[in-house]
């Protein structure tokens, strides 16, 4: 479309959107003015009806001052009703509160008995064996050598007398305690040969499997030649060090005596009356065990290993320290 003509429509169209203001504001006004005359003034019978006439310029200017007027209101009214809202507050959070960390208990300091007084102090006579209890069913602690000297508590029971090893209570058999330290036994060897029970031990050399000798421990070989001088040709022979045995045996501190029925408890008797002189710890014989310092008939039934040998019927087993 050409320039000018475009300029044209635009210029006819303002006194159009005039008009059509000037035309409402004056309907308004008419409407306006007939609600506020009286009754009668219709009635008279006049029927001229007020000509209201605006001019172009005041109709348009009015209209847009009404109109303006009835934005400021409403954007007033708008306003009032803002400020009027009250404004939710803020709800609060609450924060969680820190699990409880549990402390561990206190543990109640546990006071332990006083030792008893030390009264005096005994000697072992023999290879003795040191029990938490005064009886052979109670735990071993230890064993005592000949000579030891071990504290007491001047308490006894049953045949036992209260120690104190290793900063604890204990007990001893007390047939194998004395109120004074034995002398030093005179060498065995210039002592006689003994064929049966009694004081003293041989230490004469046995022709009866010679060859183990030079393998066994002092304690072990004293054993042997004990035995051997003391029961002559009773032994059918003697056993002593198996390599990779992980008993006595095996370090040299184990004897066999291969001898079977009332002969091995002869042997069996004369090495429990001997016992602290040869360094015993224990024996065994017919699938029973006797621990040194136990009494001399307190000897423990064992488990059945399978066969006579393994058992102990066919021969004395016999372990030194």
């Amino acid at each position: 479309m050409p320039q000018g003509r475009h300029r044209s429509a635009e210029t006819r169209r303002q006194p159009l959107s005039r008009a059509f203001g000037v035309a409402c504001v004056a309907a308004l006004s008419l409407a306006t003015l007939g609600a506020a005359l009286p009754l009668g003034a219709h009635s008279s019978g006049s029927t001229a009806e007020p000509t209201v006439v605006f001019g172009p310029t005041e109709g348009a200017e009015g209209a847009g001052e009404t109109l303006l007027e009835g934005r400021d209101a409403a954007a007033a009214g708008r306003s009032a009703v803002r400020e009027g809202a009250t404004e939710p507050e803020p709800t609060a959070v609450e924060e969680p509160e820190p699990a409880a960390v549990e402390e561990p208990p206190v543990e109640e300091p546990t006071t332990e008995e006083p030792l008893p007084e030390v009264t005096g102090q005994l000697w072992a006579t023999s290879a003795v064996n040191v029990r938490s209890g005064p009886s052979v069913d109670h735990e071993q602690l230890t064993t005592l050598g000949w000579a030891d000297p071990v504290d007491v508590t001047g308490e006894s029971a049953d045949g036992w007398t209260q120690v104190i090893w290793d900063e604890r209570v204990a007990w001893v058999s007390s047939s194998y305690l004395a109120e004074e330290e034995p002398l030093a036994e005179e060498p065995a060897a210039e002592q006689p040969a003994e064929t049966s029970e009694g004081s003293g031990v041989s230490s004469a050399s046995c022709s009866t499997s010679p060859g183990i000798e030079g393998s066994l421990a002092a304690n072990a070989a004293a054993t042997y030649r004990a035995v051997c001088a003391a029961f002559p040709g009773v032994a059918s022979a003697y056993g002593g060090y198996r390599a990779g045995d992980g008993g006595d045996h095996g370090s040299g501190r184990a004897l066999d005596i291969m001898v079977s029925g009332a002969a091995g408890w002869e042997i069996a008797r004369y090495l429990q009356a001997h016992a602290g002189e040869l360094g015993i710890t224990y024996l065994i014989y017919e699938q029973q065990m006797w621990m040194a310092g136990d009494s001399h008939g307190a000897w423990e039934y064992m488990a059945d290993r399978g066969s006579p040998t393994a058992n102990h019927y066919d021969h004395v087993h016999v372990s030194t320290y």
